[in-house]
């Protein structure tokens, strides 16, 4: 069954005869283990300090490819550059204070601020005590203009009240240990906003709500703990007052760079293959530990590197390629997929005549699901817009790699919804075909401990030769890959 659906493939797939198979296979076979741990050596060690768009570390990396392309001879597609660069912005909410007595209880130290406001002055509000916010607490209160304190940490209370009328709201925990150990990670997620491409974000002073503890919330009250927690349900046996707080929002210019390197093309030059991945990381962790992401994604972005090499080598020898190939190294993929983004929004070649991308992230490792069966991969998205693609895929692999396809992810009930989260989609939302490569997670995933000892190079290897042989196959082809289908992820497996 399987030789015949080999054959279905092959009668689907047009290849220029000067595009035979042994051909495919002399170039792909210049992706080796060893080649791969020397660049992956590089890319996923601490001297990259985790490679955090904007960062040094990622700096570092970005000079990585620019000399690797360089030594190549390939072309640079950006005003003679291999850079594209741009700038992000992100607000910093680090000048945040509450005004308790003599003390200022400080944002990310004592206190965490939610919200996106910026004020010119300290401001001074009117304070009262709800308990729980319950209804009978609140009924016939005028919280219209005023900062109350609650106990509830409820998202829906606080709409409750901001609803009501609420200024500003403190949320308090009785939970003091928990709420000291949870503080960092909280103030993390909210002293510095998401970066962002427009510099000046929309303002909402309507909307401030600050996380303390029961014991800050009765020195505001000027009463007791003791006594705040017993009044949850009679809220109004505590004292009102008032509190003073500020809110200066700061912002910050992030400068970075995806990197791309140029392939021309010979009769079809003018559409283009683009082969993708992120090589931006993390960085490092609260405890100051680095994440070197070998896997995530030093593992697609050193594919790429690879399937670039080989391609070259096939150029020197009078192979070159139908279509032109754009090797595309992003950043910023971690922080939203952003450099993907921009430069779907700005990009170097016109999209209408980008035909396809395949997008490498995550191909150095065996996740759990796999464990008795390495040699396999995630493809997702193949027929998502093009059915041809998909059938181009699976010729690819059972012609030259074997590989078990697991298409879990295209599953629409997926709720990890990977199909969405790599760059390829900053593509697909475009309507250019896509296939997204990926070994799927693991116990490191974003974690110190993605490191290089744990890639398994061979499965590594045979992944990106994959990558390889779907490209030569999809750059030689004579037809583009038609888009032919419209979100309709019921081909799965």
């Amino acid at each position: 069954m399987r030789k015949f659906y080999a054959i279905l493939l092959l009668a689907a797939v047009t290849l220029t005869p000067a595009f035979g198979q042994d051909m495919a296979v002399k170039y792909a076979n210049t992706i080796t283990e060893a080649d791969m741990k020397e660049k992956l050596t590089v890319l996923a060690s601490d001297d990259f300090g985790g490679r955090e768009t904007g960062t040094e570390g990622q700096k570092k990396a970005s000079a990585f490819l620019e000399n690797f392309y360089k030594s190549l001879g390939l072309i640079a597609p950006v005003d003679g550059t291999y850079r594209q660069k741009f700038e992000m912005y992100q607000s910093d909410w680090t000048d945040v204070y509450v005004r308790v007595g003599r003390k200022r209880l400080k944002n990310g130290e004592d206190i965490v601020f939610l919200g996106n406001a910026d004020m010119a002055k300290e401001l001074k509000l009117d304070l009262l005590y709800v308990g729980d916010a319950s209804d009978e607490a609140i009924a016939g209160r005028d919280l219209t203009g005023k900062a109350v304190v609650t106990t509830s940490r409820s998202r829906d209370i606080s709409t409750k009240l901001k609803e009501a009328g609420a200024r500003a709201i403190f949320a308090a925990s009785e939970n003091e240990e928990q709420f000291a150990q949870t503080l960092p990670r909280m103030a993390r997620g909210t002293l510095k906003s998401r970066l962002r491409f427009d510099k000046t974000p929309k303002e909402d002073n309507e909307s401030i709500t600050f996380y303390i503890t029961a014991s800050q919330a009765a020195d505001m009250l000027r009463t007791s703990k003791e006594k705040l927690i017993e009044a949850k349900a009679t809220a109004s046996t505590i004292k009102a007052g008032s509190t003073r707080f500020s809110i200066k929002r700061k912002i910050s210019t992030l400068s970075t760079e995806n990197m791309m390197a140029f392939l021309e093309g010979t009769d079809k030059k003018d559409e283009i293959l683009v082969i993708s991945s992120h090589y931006d990381h993390i960085g490092t962790n609260s405890n100051g530990e680095i994440n070197n992401g070998a896997d995530d994604d030093g593992s697609g972005t050193t594919g790429v590197m690879e399937i670039a090499e080989a391609f070259v080598q096939a150029a020197k020898e009078g192979n070159r390629p139908r279509r032109s190939i754009l090797f595309l190294n992003v950043t910023g993929e971690e922080k939203g997929l952003l450099g993907s983004a921009y430069y779907s929004n700005n990009p170097v070649f016109p999209l209408e005549n980008t035909v396809n991308d395949l997008n490498i992230d995550m191909i150095g490792r065996v996740d759990p699901t796999h464990e008795n069966e390495r040699d396999y991969v995630y493809v997702v998205g193949s027929a998502k817009l093009s059915s041809h693609l998909k059938v181009i895929s699976e010729y690819a692999n059972i012609t030259y790699t074997g590989l078990k396809f697991d298409y879990k992810y295209d599953d629409p009930k997926d709720r990890s919804r990977i199909y969405y989260r790599s760059d390829h989609y900053n593509f697909a939302k475009h309507g250019i075909p896509i296939i997204f490569y990926f070994n799927g997670t693991h116990a490191d995933y974003h974690r110190p401990s993605d490191t290089i000892d744990k890639i398994e190079w061979d499965v590594m290897a045979k992944r990106a030769k994959l990558v390889f042989h779907t490209a030569w196959i999809l750059a030689n082809r004579e037809e583009r890959t038609p888009v032919d289908t419209t979100d309709d992820m019921s081909y799965n497996r």
